[in-house]
């Protein structure tokens, strides 16, 4: 508070400086009222809102017709006649901020920097008459209002965002027409404000703090009114959104190039920029974000470009269901989605329209049950985290993954792939485990083979055939470990896990085994990128607060999630990540799917096995042992397309605690 006091005493005199005549003394008076308003809401002296209201009207009278800042000044002087509204109680106030905010909307012309903050203003207060006293021509004006975000410009601002949020917000309250409009143009813009900026990891507190629940809430948004196709397509074009970003930069541009001349141009010069923006998005230094905006827009300029090309319209444009349904080729792909007003899972299938499946159980219970996950895993004694996790497998079989299954036995045969695509709340739960957990009765594991994928697109991706220019050779198979790295407690069987690795892998393919010393960040680094089959067996770090901090502990240092996103591999295949924490990402953005096994599947391996919590050091080589065992196909060659089959095999034959059997799961193809 000393600062803002500061600033308010500083304002004075510089309002003092600036007397009636002067040029500036608009600003100046503008400056002051800003900080008496902020100071306000931070302490609640009615005194101060009442300065910076006649502090607004004297800078709105030096700022005119014509003035470049008339509609700002219009919008404070509305929003703050608003804020005293809210506690006095004055109509006066109310109505008119409703006169000046029409005259603010009216001056912001589309395209205006300031019409998506006016039309917010003038929204909310037209709201607060509304429920004041119930004029139907109030609730038209501000739904016609929130409707002109559709047409907001190409350059998308923080603002254009909240407002976007403001009308989902009161559709939702009204159950209004234009509710999945406002999810739509949310994602849009969304996607619009991401793609003009920098790519990095700042893009996160975004995700987190102005559209964390969005694209949950539009699924769920969908399927209360039947759009069940819409639903699909709205959660993949707001799920994982960083990686989409970053995906933009792999794109393959067969399609371009083979349209002609002018595509072949135009592929050449988004390959050239692409690199130049992977080169900055991997440079330090604060001035690299002007250069990776400019960068971003001229990207845009020539995907623009690529678009009006013959055939290819929706270059990197969302995918539209028909594109999506492809991810269930390999079997059915279930989406379970926790938001606010619904949760519900969606059986995406190859043949037909998805089928929903309406679950009897609220967000908050949901919340519940991973938090009694957590506490149950921190448990000492080893029979009492098997009955709490018991009771925990019987209770998320009963409310989330039985219903799923009564229609699973309806058209797929037992035994046959499933692939879970958890939001939310959802994704931290072992879905793969659920079951009665009772004598005679079968688990999820004993009926289907489970799967994850954190998106459709993820998926699908991962199913791409080998490169054209792949070598018909030995597969290359790099097993690493690192079981003294500084800093971390020693892990005794990582010697042991890679013996058995080599014993079942050499004579099947080129196997390297890189341990001790040689386990350092440039080597492994080098091996992810030359390496079909990768295999780590170390330490795990995730970090919950700043998830591209999330790393591999090595012998000289962490290999993080950022270096990993560096790596182009030439034809990666399959990764095992024996560690802990793998699939374990932000707590607060879990939709982005930020963690070490989602980086290792934008690296570009198809197939990878991860962890959901902390691994036992004493189990990892039976494990490791049995599961590649069974990576052998009848020809006797690894195939990677084996490995849910292989975990699912591995974990009904290996005798471990239940709390270690639960925690691997199987990502990709």
């Amino acid at each position: 508070m000393a600062d803002l006091d500061e600033a308010v005493v500083l304002d004075r005199e510089a309002l003092e400086l600036r007397p009636q005549g002067h040029p500036d003394r608009s600003t100046s008076l503008n400056n002051l009222a800003v900080d008496l308003s902020t100071r306000y809401n931070q302490l609640g002296a009615m005194a101060d809102l009442d300065d910076a209201i006649v502090l607004d009207r004297e800078a709105l009278e030096l700022r005119p017709q014509g003035h470049p800042h008339r509609s700002i000044s219009l919008n404070n002087l509305a929003f703050r006649l608003s804020t005293r509204y809210n506690q006095l109680g004055a109509m006066t106030d109310l109505d008119g901020a409703i006169v000046l905010g029409r005259d603010a909307v009216d001056l912001s012309l589309p395209g205006h920097k300031d019409r998506s903050i006016s039309l917010e203003t003038l929204a909310s207060a037209l709201y607060t008459r509304f429920m004041q006293l119930r004029q139907v021509d109030d609730k038209k004006s501000l739904f016609s209002l929130y409707a002109q975000l559709v047409d907001a410009p190409q350059l998308v601002s923080s603002t254009d965002l909240s407002a976007a949020r403001a009308w989902i917000r009161v559709a939702e309250e009204f159950q209004h027409p234009s509710t999945l409009l406002a999810y739509e143009t949310s994602l849009r813009l969304l996607i619009h404000h991401l793609a003009a900026l920098p790519s990095l990891p700042h893009h996160l507190t975004i995700l987190k703090d102005r559209i964390s629940s969005l694209a949950v809430d539009a699924f769920s948004a969908c399927l209360r009114r039947g759009a069940r196709v819409r639903a699909v397509e709205l959660l993949e074009q707001g799920r994982s959104v960083f990686w989409s970003q970053l995906s933009r930069l792999r794109f393959p541009l067969d399609d371009v190039m083979a349209s002609g001349p002018v595509g072949m141009l135009l592929a050449d010069e988004f390959t050239q920029l692409a690199s130049l923006i992977r080169i900055a998005l991997n440079s330090p230094g604060g001035d690299q974000h002007g250069r990776l905006c400019h960068l971003n827009v001229e990207m845009q300029g020539i995907i623009i470009n690529i678009r009006e090309l013959p055939g290819l319209s929706r270059f990197l444009l969302p995918s539209l269901f028909s594109e999506l349904q492809r991810a269930a080729s390999g079997g059915p792909v279930i989406i379970v989605n926790a938001s606010q007003y619904s949760c519900d899972a969606l059986v995406v299938l190859l043949d037909r329209d998805p089928v929903h499946i309406p679950l009897q159980i609220a967000q908050a219970s949901v919340r519940n049950l991973s938090e009694e996950l957590h506490a149950s895993t921190e448990r000492a004694n080893k029979v009492d985290v098997t009955r709490k996790l018991g009771s925990l497998l019987r209770n998320l079989w009963d409310q989330v993954v039985s219903p799923i299954v009564d229609f699973l036995l309806t058209t797929l045969p037992l035994q046959s792939r499933i692939w879970w695509c958890p939001t939310a709340e959802f994704s931290v739960l072992p879905l793969h485990a659920a079951g009665p957990y009772r004598k005679g009765e079968r688990n999820l594991s004993d009926l289907y083979i489970s799967s994850y994928t954190p998106t459709l697109s993820a998926l699908i991706r991962a199913r791409r055939p080998a490169p054209s220019n792949t070598s018909g050779g030995r597969k290359r198979f790099v097993a690493i470990g690192q079981a003294n790295a500084n800093g971390q407690l020693e892990l005794h069987s990582v010697g042991t896990e890679l013996a058995n690795i080599g014993h079942r892998i050499i004579g099947l393919a080129s196997f390297t085994q890189i341990e001790g010393f040689e386990s350092c960040i440039s080597r492994v680094a080098e091996e992810l990128c030359k390496s079909e089959w990768v295999h780590l067996a170390c330490h795990g770090l995730p970090n919950r607060t700043r998830p591209f901090e999330s790393a591999f502990a090595l012998h000289d240092g962490r290999l993080t999630i950022e270096r990993i996103m560096r790596c182009e591999p030439e034809n990666p295949q399959f990764a095992y990540l024996s560690a802990c924490h793998t699939t374990v990402g932000d707590e607060d953005s879990p939709d982005e799917v930020i963690h070490l096994a989602s980086a290792m599947q934008f690296a570009g391996f198809r197939s990878v096995i991860g962890t959901m919590r902390a691994v036992d050091d004493a189990e990892t080589d039976k494990i490791t042992s049995t599961f590649y065992k069974h990576m052998v196909d009848e020809s006797g060659c690894l195939d990677h397309t084996r490995a849910a089959f292989a975990l699912n095999k591995t974990m009904k034959s290996v005798r471990i605690p239940l709390d270690q059997r639960i925690l691997y799961i199987h990502l990709g193809a």
